[in-house]
């Protein structure tokens, strides 16, 4: 199978862990799991012309991923988050960032794509939010665009409207996977299959909803009942990384299980195999997400690693992230 282009949209950033620089920011990982795993990806950011800024586009070139020139901005600063490593390996974060997008720049790159994926602090974080909206209100139906909003409160302002345009990206999207934070913050009170079923009455195809430790929750539309899946066995360093690891695993255990066409049909009928497709791109996403959390900070595996994984632990198919507290600062 040719490896399909993906466009990843969002913020960049320098993760700051016992002093020392580190790239980060989710769309950034997903960017790097995705190319690591042999998807051709493209990653459009904001990134500053300082040290912190060369750091992320070295990075970004070293392994693979394609940094469109306006993501360069001369003059500015590079974004960062804090991170404190609890003693459990979950991180908390505390952001300096800022987060701006031209809606023509995103809707020309994203012409050439055929996986679009937005997330995180780029689709929440005003002046770049809407251009992130903007996008995707343009892109024909047969490109797969998938969201992971990986939630930060404090950036959201006022709930209902950050609920409504949170919901509104859901239902622009093929593919939404939320940790169970996301999902309890959204939904307070709504069990995992009430909020999976109220994510594809919105418009997504496919939800997911991760559950740290304890695996994920799927749902097909129109395909049955929510399954869970049991995390793989992992012996855990940190968590950075981790829904990002099983967020580019996903989108590469649908691309391998030959589910995207069903994902991007115009008429949305999934057949007798789509729960078996599904099940196996799960199974690889939990793997990445199992490898990503035996490492320190975000490493999400490449198809090698892959490969090697105890088939019992997670699938392994090959092609021809939540803190516990946070403090942000905007601007």
């Amino acid at each position: 199978m040719t490896a399909p282009r993906c466009l990843v949209v969002g913020e960049a950033l320098v993760d700051v862990v016992d002093g020392m620089a580190h790239p980060g920011g989710s769309p950034l990982n997903i960017a790097v799991g995705l190319a690591r795993l042999g998807l051709s990806t493209s990653l459009l950011t904001r990134i500053g012309d300082d040290a912190h800024g060369r750091l992320l586009e070295e990075h970004l070139v070293r392994e693979g991923v394609g940094v469109p020139l306006v993501s360069i901005r001369p003059g500015t600063r590079t974004s960062r988050a804090i991170a404190v490593i609890g003693a459990d390996g979950s991180a908390a974060y505390d952001f300096d960032i800022e987060w701006e997008l031209s809606a023509r720049a995103a809707i020309v790159e994203a012409a050439d794509a055929e996986i679009v994926h937005v997330g995180s602090i780029g689709a929440a974080l005003e002046p770049g939010a809407t251009a992130v909206r903007a996008m995707l209100a343009t892109i024909p139906r047969g490109i797969l665009r998938t969201y992971d909003p990986n939630i930060r409160p404090a950036l959201l302002g006022p709930r209902d409207a950050a609920v409504s345009r949170i919901e509104s990206i859901m239902a622009a999207s093929h593919i939404v996977k939320l940790s169970d934070e996301d999902a309890d913050w959204l939904y307070p009170g709504r069990a995992i299959g009430e909020v999976l079923e109220h994510v594809l009455d919105l418009g997504a195809r496919l939800a997911v909803v991760t559950r740290g430790g304890e695996g994920c929750v799927t749902a097909i539309a129109g395909a049955g009942e929510p399954v869970t899946r049991r995390a793989s066995p992992a012996t855990v360093v940190d968590t950075i990384g981790a829904g990002d690891a099983f967020m580019s695993g996903l989108v590469y255990g649908i691309v391998s299980s030959g589910l995207v066409p069903a994902l991007t049909a115009a008429i949305f009928a999934p057949d007798a195999d789509a729960s078996s497709m599904l099940d196996q791109a799960t199974g690889t996403a939990l793997a990445s997400a199992a490898i990503a959390v035996s490492r320190a900070g975000a490493a999400p595996p490449r198809a090698e690693d892959l490969a090697r994984w105890p088939k019992s632990a997670g699938s392994a198919p090959r092609l021809d992230s939540a803190p516990a507290s946070e403090r942000i600062r905007v601007g």
